[in-house]
């Protein structure tokens, strides 16, 4: 362990502890020099003479700094401080995608596609590496506050034309996630990468790994031979569009997989669509036998016992009648010719090793650092003649001193022998060229000019014609030395419509106009049903509540309720108008002298309009009438007809 506050490397202040795991140990640290936070994975010091260990960390640190890309965990620096290897990456502030399922399965399925769409786009960039990861599995793969993916741990990554790669290397990883022909040993390729990914999937979807056992032989057995469960069966929602990506991508036989992470983007991109609502059960077209030969280092005997016999065990071979030796000779004499040349060259190297020990060996001096004259000097004290002098950039050695010797530093050498020098010419730094919205083959010939390699990664573009830079890994303008570095452009495959999803999480509407609402309602195909009551909280025409709730699922084109604020409830004031109505004598064209005149009140009040009539009588002489109005925000009204004739018309104030 480091203590808070060393400073590694003259330039990274340790801030805290990240993590402790088996081979390393994960520090923040401050980059005094840029002032920023950085992560700091260092070996174990119990380890760092561990040769396999001390392989995998550099494993890890090549394969990372050769892939730029925005959902990977980018190396910032690799060094060595005394005698202890360390690397830099940038720090992630937020969880794994581990920590984030537990936290919030289930998760609705256009999040699971937007999380995998950053992990595919990075494997693809991998893959097109020749970098198998090994080891996917959510606990590395990082988010950050936004929500951003970053794929972190390449420790057991391998190039696929990385030689010294064993079978017993290749079954490395966490076994929940491991390919069938991991778990038997086999090389691992990028459609075992392709089942990994699968198998996050399925825990994006469900919440839970397709495989659980008391021992991880027990796990690597289900992953060889039994089917995967299906989703649809406990998740009736999820299209069987999405679970086929999931069962194409965990196929046994890994020809019925993707080819590509890429290919497996494209089908989850459009497993929402409506298009493939019907879509059938995917169906595998290999059905390979069953290799119950299950390879896994490390497993001990009380593991096998937790486990059927007959899943361990091979069949019996059939027996082969013994076949006499001169036949078998006769059989295999290409290979028997094949042994007797290599003895040959074998009997020859030692020979010629023989025959140089008469001159003594030196071991080649440290001369890093020094001027050719010094380093010349220290030779010839050791007993070296100077050989020829190369020259090349680089980015540590100051312009004019030793950047190496051929042969290497330690190296024994016979006395009298030439040693070459290798000086350095700085560190040769060039503008990279802004070549975004460009032609691919023309962005790719300008870079190439300057002399950076140059990588092509795909992506869909709503806004970027097809075939031309969306964004380059290095911007424009920054300086850079181009034999060690390598430009990624992402490059437009064109419009890409994302479907729309079948379900809508309700948004909180509250205190939002009807204007807003109605938007709302219109983006997301919902059918609005309209109430209103009086609040003293929530503005008039504002949002009152809402039903469903914020934050429920329902399917588009539902009914979704509003209540609108028709403000707060008016106070009512009751006023009484008395009045007199005179009698004018009987109506000689109305018929109705028995009856007197005909009086009809009409008023205007929160209960009452001019429309109807309040009050029907009949007055032989003058007489008083008193009407109460109602009245709340606005006058009210009187009007008093008789025999047919407006006698009276007045406005009444609250």
């Amino acid at each position: 362990m480091i203590d808070k506050g060393y400073l590694l490397g003259e330039r990274y202040r340790i801030l805290d502890t990240l993590g402790e795991g088996g081979t390393a140990n994960v520090y923040l640290a401050e980059d005094i020099i840029l002032q920023r936070q950085v992560a700091v994975k260092m070996l174990r010091l119990d380890l760092q003479k561990d040769h396999q260990t001390l392989a995998r960390f550099e494993r890890e640190a090549l394969a990372t700094s050769e892939l730029s890309h925005p959902n990977i965990v980018s190396v910032l620096d690799v060094s060595v401080t005394n005698g202890q290897p360390y690397m830099v990456m940038e720090y992630i502030d937020g969880p794994d995608l581990k920590t984030y399922i537990q936290k919030h399965s289930p998760l609705p399925l256009p999040e699971v596609i937007q999380i995998m769409d950053q992990v595919l786009s990075a494997i693809t960039l991998a893959h097109q590496h020749n970098v198998i990861h090994r080891d996917l599995k959510p606990q590395n793969i990082l988010m950050d506050k936004r929500g951003n993916i970053k794929i972190a741990d390449f420790g057991i990554a391998v190039a696929l034309n990385q030689s010294s790669v064993t079978q017993t290397n290749s079954v490395m990883g966490s076994v929940h996630y491991m390919s069938p022909e991991q778990t038997r040993g086999c090389l691992a390729t990028k459609q075992s990468d392709i089942y990994s990914l699968g198998i996050i999937l399925y825990e994006l979807i469900t919440g839970s790994v397709p495989f659980a056992g008391e021992t991880a032989l027990a796990v690597a057995l289900k992953h060889a031979q039994e089917p995967i469960p299906m989703i649809r069966r406990n998740h009736p929602n999820v299209p069987q569009a999405l679970e086929n990506v999931v069962l194409r991508a965990t196929s046994k036989d890994s020809r019925d997989r993707y080819e590509s992470a890429l290919a497996m983007r494209a089908d989850l991109d459009s497993s929402l669509d409506a298009s493939r609502a019907d879509e059938a059960k995917f169906q595998p077209s290999y059905h390979p036998d069953e290799d119950k030969t299950i390879i896994l280092p490390g497993f001990t005997a009380a593991d096998l016992t937790q486990t059927s016999a007959t899943a361990l065990t091979d069949e019996p071979e059939t027996s082969q009648p013994a076949v006499p030796f001169w036949k078998k000779i006769g059989r295999h004499k290409w290979w028997w010719l094949f042994t007797g040349l290599i003895g040959m060259v074998i009997v020859a190297i030692m020979f010629a090793a023989l025959t140089q020990r008469s001159a003594p060996l030196r071991r080649v001096p440290d001369v890093t650092n020094l001027t050719p004259r010094s380093a010349n000097q220290r030779l010839k004290k050791v007993g070296f003649v100077l050989g020829q002098v190369h020259s090349r950039h680089s980015a540590k050695i100051r312009t004019g001193r030793v950047i190496e010797t051929l042969p290497a530093t330690g190296a024994a050498v016979a006395k009298g022998k030439s040693v070459d020098l290798v000086i350095s010419t700085g560190i040769g730094l060039a503008t990279v060229p802004d070549v975004t919205l460009l032609d691919y083959e023309v962005a790719r010939a300008q870079l190439k000019r300057r002399g950076f390699e140059v990588e092509r990664v795909n992506d869909f573009s709503n806004s970027v014609p097809k075939d031309n830079v969306i964004s380059q890994s290095v911007a424009g303008g920054v300086r850079v030395n181009p034999g060690s570095t390598t430009i990624t452009l992402t490059v437009s495959l064109g419009k890409f419509k994302r479907p729309t999803p079948t379900t809508v999480t309700l948004a909180d509407l509250t205190g939002d106009t009807l204007a807003a609402a109605r938007r709302y309602a219109s983006a997301h195909q919902l059918q609005l049903n309209l109430h209103r009551a009086y609040s003293d909280d929530v503005a008039k025409d504002r949002v009152l509540d809402m039903g469903p709730n914020a934050g429920t699922k329902v399917k588009r084109n539902s009914q979704l309720t509003l209540t609108l604020s028709r403000g707060p409830k008016p106070t009512t004031t009751t006023v009484k108008k008395t009045f007199t109505v005179q009698y004018s004598g009987p109506d000689q064209s109305q018929g109705n002298n028995d009856q007197g005149n005909h009086i009809q009140i009409f008023i205007k009040d929160s209960k009452h309009d001019l429309t109807n009539v309040y009050q029907d009588s009949y007055i032989k002489k003058d007489t008083n009438f008193t009407v109460s109005l109602l009245l709340q925000q606005e006058d009210g009204e009187i009007k008093v007809l008789r025999d047919g004739k407006t006698v009276l018309e007045e406005r009444v104030a609250k």
